[in-house]
């Protein structure tokens, strides 16, 4: 083989192995390419997604909030007005009438008797204007359902406003409007709340 054909094949070859090195490299170049571009598409969506996450938890969190604070509020209004239902009821019974009010601790006096021979502790007003005829009534009331009339006006006054102290042997009850609103607040509150609210108070 001449020299001239030598120097042609060894370029040729040369060209040939620059071909291949060149679409090697740009095969590769194509694929680093295609794989960069997948990766950046996949962090666009993680990152997308993180804030999308991050913009929900946010919302969800405001609404829990406002819900806790709307919540909050019209609780704060039901109990501001139930405690004025109350207060409207201690005031009834403080300005009823001398004989609405009588019968009023008659009924609450019958229903407190024990034993039957206890004494009735009243206020110094309750016990001068009205303590001997509620004690004679309740007397005659109890021996007219067959039970013991014995019942007692007692000389000891307290300062107790509206009510009375029912006291026997070895205890008292104490019948008092204080105490009766205190004691019954909790129980009536639901039925209260529902016949004001159309719902239980919560």
């Amino acid at each position: 083989m001449s020299a001239e054909k030598i120097v042609e094949k060894i370029l040729s070859d040369a060209r040939a192995e620059a071909q291949r090195v060149l679409e090697g490299a740009r095969a590769q170049a194509a694929q680093i390419r295609e794989q960069a571009e997948r990766e950046a598409q996949r962090q666009r969506e993680l990152i997308l997604a993180q804030a999308h996450q991050e913009a929900q938890s946010r919302r969800r969190a405001q609404i829990a909030a406002a819900t806790a604070e709307a919540r909050n509020a019209v609780l704060q209004a039901k109990r501001a007005l139930l405690e004025r239902v109350f207060s409207q009821a201690a005031e009834r019974i403080m300005t009823l009438p001398a004989n609405e009010y009588k019968s009023w601790l008659l009924r609450l006096l019958l229903k407190a008797v024990e034993t039957g021979d206890e004494e009735v502790i009243l206020s110094p007003g309750d016990r001068q204007t009205l303590g001997e005829a509620l004690v004679r009534e309740a007397n005659a009331q109890l021996v007219q359902h067959g039970k013991k009339g014995a019942l007692r006006l007692s000389l000891e006054t307290r300062n107790i406003g509206r009510g009375f102290i029912l006291k026997g042997k070895n205890s008292e009850i104490n019948v008092t409007l204080k105490t009766l609103l205190r004691r019954v607040q909790d129980e009536l509150e639901i039925d209260v709340a529902r016949m004001l609210f159309g719902e239980a108070h919560k």
